[in-house]
């Protein structure tokens, strides 16, 4: 017997499973929002053996630990299976799930088109075990495919090897949701496209990520209905991935550090009217800028209202490489960028990518590469790589001393076998230790 909390989206391929395994539904809660603990009171008084339950439904994700953790005092044997397509590695709701030994869980690597009946039959089937739920931590999501690809074949999400003398890479997670904000110099200057394109960077790498609209704008709306795979929630929607969240006075960005996302990035608008304190408490801050006369003005002006600060990271869009050279080499030492062409901000386009991975490499996982050989060792300097959590450089550093110490021993050792042998040498074929060897020899015989 079987309960079942879905949203609509799930709810045929839900009814089409539990017709096929033979089970009887003896409750069914369809709805969005749905306040989870209401719905405890009701469940407890029936008889059934298995809960389907579709978080995505869940007004409040965070009530979900105590709700399953009744449902299982009152019902020792029931099956609980998850269906999270909105849920990603590392998020503190499914790691407490997995603690309270729910392993049976959909993903979103599970749908095809938001459909999930084969995967609901499988782990009926099958029942999932702790081994195949822990994709679900973020330390272990971390060296998935794309990991095992650049390994054997030098490519990926890094780019190509040249060498191919990569014999083990080492990446960390980042711990915790990075927030990443996007200001202009002034109104119109592609902080919301950039933003957006942002966004979609950091969502090709199985992140979750949310664009909140900081400012009073007609711009999120106009995306909402501009594309028909649009999906509305309360207070947001969702398009290709990405949470859009539009501007909302009453929004507070931290609200969504607690929540599922490994980066949200906050679209400020111009700097000028914008939210500065917020901007501020942001680990990555990208100013906008145009290379124009009066974009430049604007930027000027900037400069001298924040004294240069060096915390800010500075996009320079529809700038040529001449006039990109000349403006940073004005603004040094300050950290220019010089924007890649990309009309399309959902579209996945390689210049852009390889301009993000170098403005946003201290909030991203990096990872630390080893050459083959010890010449290669004793020749090369290993790069200590900068992460936004100072407890992975400790680790990187301590490592880096340890195998500095190792070198420095094995030289040593291998200088001594060196003396040795060429002691050895001399001993052999030197005339004085000839002499030296007869004269012990003669004390010996008398």
């Amino acid at each position: 017997m079987v309960a079942v909390i879905s949203s609509p989206k799930y709810l045929e391929d839900i009814d089409r499973a539990v017709e096929q395994l033979f089970k009887e539904v003896v409750f069914k809660k369809i709805d969005r929002d749905i306040d989870i603990l209401e719905e405890k009171t009701i469940i407890d008084k029936i008889d059934m053996d298995m809960l389907i339950l579709d978080i995505s439904c869940v007004e409040d994700p965070r009530k979900l630990p105590q709700f399953i953790r009744g449902i299982q005092m009152n019902k020792e044997n029931i099956r609980i299976i998850i269906i999270a397509p909105y849920s990603f590695s590392g998020n503190l709701i499914m790691n407490d799930l997995i603690s309270m030994g729910i392993y049976d869980i959909i993903g979103q690597e599970d749908q095809a088109d938001s459909h999930i009946l084969s995967s609901i039959i499988e782990l009926y089937e099958n029942p999932s075990t702790y081994a195949k739920a822990i994709k679900w931590d973020k330390g272990a999501v971390n060296r998935n495919k794309r990991e095992q690809e650049f390994i054997k074949t030098g490519e990926g999400r890094f780019g190509k090897k040249k060498t191919g003398d990569v014999i083990t890479v080492e990446k960390d997670k980042i711990v915790g949701t990075v927030v990443i904000a996007v200001a202009g110099t002034i109104s119109r200057i592609g902080t919301t496209h950039t933003a957006i394109s942002i966004g979609n960077f950091l969502l090709r790498n199985k992140n979750g990520v949310a664009v909140v609209e900081m400012q009073q704008s007609d711009a999120f709306e106009s995306i909402k209905n501009s594309y028909d795979n649009v999906e509305l929630k309360k207070g947001l929607f969702s398009l290709a991935g990405i949470d859009f969240y539009p501007y909302d006075p009453a929004f507070a960005v931290s609200d969504l550090i607690l929540g599922d996302y490994d980066y949200v990035v906050l679209d400020m608008g111009p700097y000028d009217i914008c939210d500065v304190a917020e901007f501020k408490r942001a680990q990555e801050r990208i100013i906008v800028s145009g290379v124009k006369d009066w974009e430049l003005d604007e930027l000027d002006k900037f400069l001298k209202t924040e004294n240069k600060i060096n915390a800010n990271k500075y996009l320079f869009s529809f700038c040529g490489d001449n006039m990109f050279q000349f403006v940073k080499g004005s603004m040094e030492p300050l950290d220019c960028y010089q924007a890649a062409y990309n009309p399309q901000p959902f579209d996945d386009e390689e210049a852009a990518n390889e301009v993000y991975e170098k403005i946003l490499c201290n909030v991203l996982p990096r990872i630390k590469e080893q050459e083959k050989g010890l010449l290669d060792s004793l020749l090369k300097k290993k790069e200590i790589i900068t992460h936004h959590k100072p407890i992975l450089l400790k680790r990187v550093e301590i490592k880096t001393t340890e195998k500095e110490e190792f070198l420095k021993y094995m030289i040593f050792i291998l200088l001594i076998v060196i003396l040795l042998v060429v002691f050895g040498f001399l001993v052999v074929t030197s005339p004085i230790f000839s002499g030296i060897k007869n004269f012990f020899s003669q004390l010996v015989k008398h």
